[in-house]
């Protein structure tokens, strides 16, 4: 057993330089770092941007507005910018020209056609909070009594939506994207490594003096590091992000479900390289690689687009929770659902074990057909040859 890891650790290491010395490495791994830090600093600099009104009066603004505008813009994080006009006329060309966001003038607010926003409203608010408290004193109500009936709120607002959390959702939604691609571009390169070797008859050399299994392993073992490397490299900046302020826009749970999003990245690699790797053995020139992995590309592709619209769509029906637990989709359905904050976590744990098992099972099925391929050359070997043993003819 010994040497089998040795002989292993051989073919990973030969992978690993070539993987890393390799132009599109290092470019890939480039724009993942690029996109990583944008994805940390960009809602860090827009966040620290707060938002501006302008109100024109006529004449200088009431204190009593001032006051109160600016006790809301503390709340609401904003600022209010106070400019002064002569008349009423020049408060309403000021909001024409774009000069303020809204206009007071006497009994008269105006308001932008084009993009008026929430501000109008708030000053509206104030107004009449203002003039009701004016009228309710000079009914003779006591400045305590007023404050008792200003106090008055209204009813808490609660959200209800499919999911827990939109941000969460999103995150989770982008997960999935990632970790498709992720699957997509290292099988497509495990497909593309063994094809080259069998064409070029590098295969007959490594074969000479180790097993099948080595090979297969190794060489898989080789890419799944790269891919990993570079999936830690776009998720790691961000999780820890997440963690540490809350201007990024996501909830710090999201922290954990991306790193959840690296178990299912793993799992998922396993169930599906070996599969690329033995329909790739199939080939004899490196041109038919396309169409000899195009049915694990047909499940990958089907994985993905139940998870970006069956469960997106709604994360609790029935079928989503199917496709959520179903070894073949699980490794992208799941991270959405996941993310949805729905999931029980037997249904975790239950796709998490189905999914194992199953790529367990596809391991021994693809290294057999791969190690009866692999001898075959000449030729395009068909996939009933090697699954039920026969000799080539």
């Amino acid at each position: 057993m010994r040497t089998w890891w040795q002989g292993t650790a051989l073919v990973a290491e030969r992978g690993l330089l070539e993987n890393i010395r390799s132009r599109t490495f290092k470019i890939v791994t480039g724009l993942l770092l690029l996109m990583s830090i944008a994805a940390v600093a960009v809602p860090q600099i827009i966040g620290e941007q707060s938002t501006t009104y302008t109100l024109a009066t006529t004449g200088k603004a009431p204190a009593d507005v001032v006051a109160a505008l600016n006790a809301a813009g503390k709340t609401a994080d904003f600022t209010v910018k106070y400019i002064s006009r002569t008349n009423e006329d020049a408060v309403r060309n000021a909001v024409r020209d774009g000069d303020a966001t809204a206009g007071l003038a006497g009994a008269k607010l105006y308001t932008s056609a084009r993009d008026g926003g929430t501000f109008p409203v708030v000053v509206a608010q104030v107004v009449v909070a203002l003039e009701t408290s004016r009228l309710l004193s000079e009914a003779g109500l006591s400045p305590q009594r007023v404050a008792e009936l200003q106090s008055v709120r209204p009813p808490e607002q609660v959200i209800v939506g499919r999911v827990d959390n939109e941000g969460r959702a999103g995150a989770g939604i982008a997960v999935g994207i990632v970790l498709y691609l992720a699957l997509t571009f290292g099988g497509s390169a495990i497909a593309t490594t063994v094809a080259m070797e069998k064409s070029t008859r590098i295969s007959e050399v490594l074969l000479a003096v180790l097993r099948p299994s080595q090979v297969l392993v190794g060489t898989v073992v080789a890419v799944g590091t790269v891919t990993l490397f570079q999936l830690l490299l776009l998720a790691t900046p961000l999780a820890v992000a997440v963690r540490v302020t809350d201007k990024i826009g996501l909830p710090p749970v999201a922290a954990g479900d991306i790193g959840l999003a690296v178990a299912w990245f793993a799992l998922g690699f396993v169930l599906y390289a070996f599969m690329f790797a033995a329909s790739a053995a199939l080939v004899d020139k490196i041109t038919e690689v396309s169409a000899a992995i195009m049915p694990v590309m047909m499940i990958l592709i089907v994985g993905y687009m139940l998870s970006v619209t069956v469960v997106m769509a709604d994360p609790g029906g029935g079928w989503s929770v199917a496709a959520s637990i179903f070894p073949l989709s699980a490794p992208m359905a799941m991270p959405v659902r996941w993310a949805a904050g729905i999931v029980p976590i037997w249904q975790l744990l239950l796709a998490m074990a189905l999914t194992a098992a199953t790529a367990l099972l596809l391991v021994w099925v693809a290294s057999s057909i791969y190690r009866r391929a692999l001898l075959i050359t000449g030729r395009r070997v068909k996939l009933r040859e090697v699954i039920g043993g026969r000799p080539a003819a």
